[in-house]
């Protein structure tokens, strides 16, 4: 969180930051590191760290209320977004733009990716908003 919110609050001319300029979203997705006993994606066994706070969401409302509580960690003009859970429809936006925790896209308007972090970079990523606003 705090490597988006220092990017999105991050300046530019005539008083504006890139969260004015841009949309930074975070999108809510599985949980990498779950509580045990629930086994992580990524390794299909427990694999907890000081970050694991949560089991892993089971349903739609468990999955919205645990990025409820992102609510207060994230400053400045930013959005939260939360991956589809339901049966049939699971996990869309994680399968198709990338199993990754940290992924960071920078998506123009017409739809195109420009840019793509498999682990967000934000200097890098300012680089690339800063060249795509030309600015």
């Amino acid at each position: 969180m705090p490597a988006l919110n220092a990017l999105a609050a991050a300046p530019l001319a005539g008083g504006t930051t890139i969260g004015d300029a841009v949309h930074v979203v975070h999108l809510y997705i599985i949980e990498p590191h779950p509580q045990r006993p629930d086994p992580s994606p990524y390794s299909g066994v427990v694999w907890e760290g000081q970050y694991s706070t949560k089991r892993q969401p089971r349903t739609y409302a468990e999955r919205v209320a645990a990025a409820r509580d992102m609510v207060p960690l994230v400053t400045a003009r930013q959005a939260i977004l939360v991956d589809d859970l339901t049966p049939g429809a699971s996990n869309p936006v994680w399968c198709t733009y990338g199993t990754c925790p940290n992924c960071a896209f920078l998506i123009r308007q017409d739809g195109t990716v420009d840019t793509v972090q498999t682990w967000l970079d934000a200097s890098a990523m300012e680089r690339a908003i800063r060249a795509l606003l030309g600015r």
